[in-house]
């Protein structure tokens, strides 16, 4: 399981090193407590967020209700805008020299980048190893998620640990049963010297940068190592920002927008530039056509 702070850097943003690190802190001493009164144990702490294991299943999960029970209860003004994400996995794992690896820690971890504040989402492995009714009753299918390595996507299912009146419906375009599936993007074209590149909906990340093992290379002064990076997600092909000096997305309408660290939905037609504002005359400038 991770359990993260939700919206950490926003906290240090508003409130300032200080204060936003001394609650940050405070949470997770909170989650820390939780986790051993459930059996669990804790890994370490990592920034903003804890990794922790559990041998009993249902244990687990009543360990992360009750965590987003007790900050949803806790109205002191330390924990103020404090929410968590949590995210698990159930497998095997390796234990050695204190810390915790393998191939469940690396899908819990991608699980919890899906989470949004107040929400435990877990794998439907662990959602089927339950035992406990209550539990079982409470999991949702949720999203699915592109793991590298695996040629199926890995399906996502949300606890709810709301009361079911305090539950968002939820209906997105990857959803089980959702009919906006047959609007789904199927294939993401770019087009770089012209060259032309075909990303289809299992690519899990496609890498732009000026890196030697980036998917596609771009060389330039202003493009860093590994700058962005495009995924299929809910139906959707999403470029996110990785770099120093963000990039620039200018859609078929002919609006430009700037991306750092901050990611889009790619839609249409357009350009992409990395580095700098887009230039129909610059020769490392890429088109994209999503089909």
């Amino acid at each position: 399981m991770f359990a993260d702070v939700a919206g950490s850097t926003a906290m240090y943003e508003n409130m300032g090193d200080d204060l936003a690190r001394e609650r940050i802190s405070r949470a997770l001493d909170t989650l820390i407590s939780i986790v051993r009164q459930y059996d669990g144990e804790l890994v370490k702490t990592i920034g903003d967020e804890i990794l922790v294991y559990f041998t009993d299943i249902d244990q687990s999960v009543f360990a992360a209700r009750a965590i987003q029970e007790a900050m949803e209860d806790d109205h002191s003004t330390e924990n103020v805008g404090v929410s968590i994400r949590i995210g698990m996995q159930y497998g095997s794992a390796i234990l050695e020299d204190d810390d915790i690896f393998g191939d469940t820690v690396n899908v819990a971890a991608r699980i919890v980048g899906m989470a949004g504040a107040r929400q435990i989402l877990c794998s439907k492995e662990l959602s089927f190893m339950l035992k406990n009714t209550e539990l079982i009753n409470g999991m949702r299918p949720f999203d699915h998620l592109r793991v590298k390595g695996r040629k199926e996507a890995l399906d996502v299912y949300m606890f709810a640990w709301e009361d079911d009146g305090d539950v968002t419906n939820m209906a997105t375009a990857s959803s089980f049963t959702n009919p906006a599936r047959q609007h789904q993007s199927e294939t993401l074209k770019l087009t770089y010297h012209s060259n032309h590149h075909s990303i289809p909906r299992e690519t899990t990340a496609y890498v732009l940068g000026r890196g030697k093992d980036c998917d596609m290379v771009v060389d330039g002064d202003l493009i860093s190592r590994y700058h962005s990076k495009v995924e299929h997600r809910r139906g959707k092909f999403i470029i996110t920002d990785q770099s120093t000096n963000g990039t620039f997305v200018k859609t078929q309408e002919g609006q430009e927008i700037f991306l750092r660290r901050e990611e889009l939905t790619l839609v249409g037609t357009g350009f992409i530039s990395l580095g700098h504002s887009v230039d129909g005359s610059d020769e490392n400038l890429i088109q994209y056509y999503c089909d």
